[in-house]
């Protein structure tokens, strides 16, 4: 049979299946058919830069099945995210792809699909590029499956490019992976959002002769708004409630920080709006299970969720009314890679920017925090010249950085080839230090897009296609006619003094911000004890605010830095807090006392004699610093924290009996001062431990 008999004969399988898919009138985009021929036919590398909605799973998801009926082996897909693999599982089994994926929420799962995939009965597997450095995977499958793939896919493929706005480590070990595949396997990369110079990389990476087909990256469907000028905490919570009101259908509202995620639903919610907050942790903060949040979004049954970048690459909802940003991001591609949410099967869909005066500094350090410092990488590698084999623990007892810091170093040092790592230990396999240089430039690459975001808010003319040019569209892109500035329309902010003081009740309102105790010593035990689970911990702790808050925040550090006195409204909102935390309690603390500073001598004990006056309990300076040391913000993990406090505290005088105690201070970080000071209380003899502190350092991210 002639190659272009076949290929007509496979042009007419796919389109059946498409069209058992999206209706019996379906056809294929522009170049979609000429993706899967490449892939199928030609058995090519190709790299697929098509707008959101254009159809790129269905590309590797018709190859796929064409392959399998032509006898080959399993596509792998290697994904970032659980929410786009949770969509891509859905849709492969409506094409009767058997389909599954090995991540970490399905550990019990494991030995059942490797045996599926091993035997021939899986089609499709779905994996993290993170999935690819581990150990079991490595052994139990991919080295028995890696000669009989039928296709790689790697979704998101701008991430395994530095120069990409959203460049994950971790996709470098896909270069390893195409090293090991024979010849001829069919490899396909695809992205909505990459501009020439990420094409290059990415190209450069997936291999020689690949192939590139490239479309036209603007959407008809998105209006698109900034919100002028500059507006604050308030005017911005004022605003997003009214757009809440006046825009149909559900949509997502993006902050920066998982901490303005639980602000923003928070104050949406007390406004009567059924949202829901949305970030990498939130199963841990509040019992909210992401994939039922998704699914909540998906069926409408939810206005928004106000969501972090953990919602962003691969959720598809066609009829995703509005994208709301209340801080804008890092750049451009990244700002349209999010807003390509919405609007894939509505006639409209609203885009709406607000920036404030933080949202420039949470970009910068997101970008100076992207890669390790350079004497970071000094530090560890130093501690691998004094040993042969190195853990987490060990690096952590000697180099004082946090642990995701460490955990920085050491994945750009193993994907580097610099170190390798054999389970829990690593070891040196040569002398030699990351291309510095590089990331240098690309940090300054990344502060020209984010200079670029920011000329995206000011500018005067089309919106959509100032974003198209950003991302070298390959088109000739007129004005969209439907922007703001095409339309000449804005969106105002003008809140009433009623409104913004109901933002100020709600930001100064009093809420149960708790943390957990300390229950386990540092991994690995501390100068050969102290390790494992603790026989006794403290109750959970409680907090006045975040460190960060506008309000309550602001007069902490006031009286920390600047009167040397914490105010009498800190003294009464916290008696007020502790009481109405207490009511839900069985017990409550007997007796006060606090924790000592030699820095700051009278700063915690004069509050926390003021705070047990206004609970009508007594105070009793019990604990003492023997010795000064660094102050503990200084010490960047749970060994040098643990460390730092080892023989510092005493109990100075006898305490009351089998009473439970509060104590106090200024500001709760790693809780590691809380928990020494309640081990010294129980051996005095105290009942439980309430620990309670002005300010929480942060939240969870």
């Amino acid at each position: 049979m002639s190659t272009s008999s076949t290929s007509a004969d496979l042009y007419q399988q796919g389109l059946h299946w498409l069209r058992e898919i999206a209706g019996p009138s379906a056809e294929f985009q522009p170049d979609q058919w000429e993706a899967i021929e490449t892939l199928v036919v030609q058995r090519s590398r190709l790299l697929v830069v098509q707008r959101t909605g254009w159809g790129k799973s269905m590309v590797y998801f018709l190859a796929t099945k064409l392959l399998r009926n032509m006898g080959n082996g399993p596509t792998i897909l290697i994904s970032p995210l659980l929410a786009l693999m949770r969509n891509q599982l859905d849709a492969a089994a409506k094409l009767g792809i058997r389909a599954t994926t090995i991540n970490s929420t399905n550990a019990d799962d494991w030995e059942t699909i490797e045996a599926d995939l091993l035997a021939g009965r899986v089609d499709f597997l779905l994996i993290s590029p993170e999935r690819l450095g581990n150990d079991r995977f490595q052994a139990t499958v991919w080295n028995r499956i890696r000669r009989s793939i039928g296709m790689v896919a790697v979704d998101e493929a701008h991430c395994i490019s530095d120069w990409g706005h959203d460049f994950r480590p971790d996709y470098r070990r896909i270069i390893r992976l195409l090293d090991d595949l024979p010849a001829g396997t069919p490899i396909l990369g695809t992205t909505a959002t990459a501009n020439d110079r990420v094409v290059r990389d990415v190209a450069e990476i997936l291999g020689e002769n690949i192939r590139i087909l490239r479309g036209p990256l603007t959407r008809d469907s998105l209006l698109l708004y900034v919100v002028e000028p500059m507006l604050s905490q308030a005017e911005r919570l004022v605003l997003l409630a009214k757009l809440l009101e006046r825009i149909d259908g559900s949509g997502i509202i993006y902050c920066s920080t998982t901490y303005d995620c639980q602000r923003v639903a928070e104050w949406l919610q007390t406004r009567g709006f059924n949202v829901k907050a949305y970030y990498s942790h939130v199963e841990e903060d509040t019992g909210e299970n992401r994939v039922e949040l998704e699914q909540q979004l998906l069926h409408n049954e939810v206005k928004a969720l106000v969501a972090s970048v953990a919602l962003g690459m691969g959720f598809d909802k066609p009829d995703l009314h509005f994208v709301i940003h209340y801080q804008h991001p890092g750049s451009l591609i990244g700002y349209y890679q999010q807003i390509g949410r919405a609007g894939r099967g509505i006639d409209e869909a609203r885009i709406v920017l607000m920036h404030g005066s933080d949202d420039e500094e949470i970009q910068r350090y997101f970008i100076d925090t992207a890669f390790p410092r350079q004497q970071d990488v000094d530090k560890v590698l130093r501690v691998f010249e004094r040993h042969e084999e190195v853990t987490i623990a060990t690096l952590q007892h000697d180099v004082n950085l946090k642990a995701s810091a460490l955990d920085k170093v050491l994945l750009h040092l193993e994907l580097d080839g610099i170190v390798a790592r054999d389970r829990r230990t690593y070891h040196l396999l040569k002398r030699g230090m990351p291309d510095f240089d590089r990331w240098a430039n690309v940090s300054a690459q990344r502060v020209a897009e984010l200079e670029q975001l920011k000329a995206y808010i000011q500018h005067k003319g089309c919106l959509m296609r100032f974003i198209a040019e950003a991302l070298d569209d390959p088109t000739q892109v007129e004005p969209c006619g439907r922007c703001q500035n095409c339309q000449d329309v804005k969106i105002k902010s003008n809140p009433t003094a009623t409104e913004l003081d109901h933002v100020r009740q709600f930001l100064t309102r009093q809420r149960f911000i708790t943390f957990q105790p300390r229950k386990m010593y540092p991994a690995g035990g501390v100068d050969g004890q102290y390790r494992g689970k603790m026989k006794e911990i403290n109750a959970v702790g409680l907090a006045l605010c975040y460190y960060v808050d506008g309000a309550f925040g602001d007069a902490v550090r006031d009286g920390k830095y600047t009167h040397g006195t914490f105010s009498p409204e800190l003294v009464e909102a916290s008696a007020e807090l502790l009481e109405r935390y207490w009511a839900t309690l069985d017990e409550r603390p007997a007796w006060v006392t606090c924790v000592p500073s030699l820095r700051h001598p009278d700063l915690v004990p004069t509050f926390s004699q003021q705070l047990a006056a206004k609970l009508g309990l007594s105070f009793s300076p019990a604990i003492a610093k023997r010795v000064e040391r660094p102050p503990q913000k200084a010490m960047q993990n749970s060994h040098m924290q643990f460390r730092n406090l080892m023989g510092a505290l005493e109990l100075s005088t006898p305490i009351p009996q089998d009473q439970p105690v509060l104590v106090v201070d200024d500001i709760m970080d790693s809780g590691w001062t809380f928990t020494f000071v309640g081990n010294l209380l129980r051996d005095g003899g105290s009942g439980t431990v309430y620990p309670f502190a002005l300010a929480r350092a942060s939240t969870s991210s």
